[in-house]
Order: structure tokens, then C-alpha cells, then sequence
């Protein structure tokens, strides 16, 4: 109880001394001025005082216009226009990568779908997980290939309508290719 008393006593301190530095004596009050009279023109507060009028504006007369000398422009040349050319290179790409790829993505959504028929069915032979995984590598294969053709076709086209055909088409039957 002796603690609470002295924390008592001390808040009370501290607000009699706050109050007691910014007490006032009669002597020190002023009297209160209103603030000048404020006017709202377009968003904008002007404060007016109330004292000593505004000095009137004095026109001034304006000043005689003064000739500027122009420099002739040089005459201009006639500028080629710029001509603009996109090269775009593909990188080489490994088509082995991009097969792999699709097969094993492929063997990992056979299973997925073999392991959810198997847990919403009867749960009876989990070997089937592992068809639906052998199909879908089967299956993702097959999308490696296609893709890996698509590009190739694709690669061979744009080179193709660079250069002029073959004036004499001919059929070659390579049985051996050997570099040198």
C-alpha cells in the first residue's frame, strides 16, 4: 500500500509542476487579436490585414518591340533512309533432352491418374499404377517426337524460303554418310 501511495503522490508533482511553469501572471496577458479577416478566391486563402491599405498598382508603359536578327537555316541534305534487319538465331536445342522430358512427364501423370483410380475405386490390383505409368511414357514419347518434328519443320522452312530452290531436283539415295 505504501507503493501505491507514492506513485500517487508523484503524478500529482508532475502535474502541479507542468501546470505551475505555465501558469501566468495578470500582468503577463496581452490582449487576444483576432486573426485577419481570411477570403476563399479559387481554392486559395488570402489573409487580408487589416491595418494599412495596399499601395495602388502604377501601370508601366510597355516596350518598344526590338528587331531580332534570324540566322538562315543550312539547307538540308537529304538522308537516306535507315534500313532495319532482324536476325533472330534459335540456340541449338537437344532433342534427346526434349523426349526425356516429355517421358517422364508423361510416366509421372500415368501415375497419377493410375494412383487415383486405384484409391477412388476398390483398391484392388496396384499393378495397374504401373500400366497407366508404362502409357504415359509411352504417350509423353510420343509428344517428345512430335514436338522435336514440329521444330525441326519449322527450322527447315524459315532456312528454305531464304534461299532459291534446286534448279535441277534430284533424288539421293544415301546408303553411307561419312564426314571428313
Amino acid at each position: 500500500m505504501r507503493s501505491v501511495d507514492w506513485v500517487v503522490v508523484s503524478v500529482l508533482m508532475v502535474a502541479m509542476s507542468s501546470s505551475a511553469a505555465f501558469a501566468k501572471t495578470a500582468s503577463d496577458v496581452a490582449p487576444v487579436v483576432p486573426l485577419p479577416k481570411a477570403a476563399m478566391l479559387a481554392d486559395s486563402v488570402v489573409v487580408t490585414p487589416q491595418t494599412a491599405p495596399a499601395q495602388p498598382v502604377t501601370p508601366v508603359a510597355p516596350a518598344a518591340p526590338v528587331a531580332v536578327p534570324v540566322a538562315a537555316a543550312p539547307p538540308v541534305e537529304e538522308v537516306p533512309a535507315r534500313r532495319t534487319t532482324v536476325v533472330h538465331e534459335d540456340t541449338p536445342h537437344n532433342y534427346m533432352s526434349t523426349i526425356a522430358v516429355s517421358a517422364i512427364m508423361g510416366a509421372v501423370l500415368g501415375v497419377l491418374v493410375g494412383g487415383s483410380i486405384y484409391y477412388l475405386g476398390s483398391r484392388d490390383h496396384a499393378v495397374r499404377i504401373g500400366y497407366w505409368a508404362a502409357g504415359g511414357v509411352l504417350v509423353g514419347t510420343g509428344v517428345g517426337l512430335t514436338q522435336v518434328v514440329v521444330q525441326e519443320n519449322r527450322a527447315d522452312a524459315a532456312v528454305s524460303s531464304r534461299f532459291s530452290t534446286d534448279p535441277a531436283p534430284t533424288y539421293r539415295l544415301a546408303l553411307l554418310n561419312l564426314p571428313f
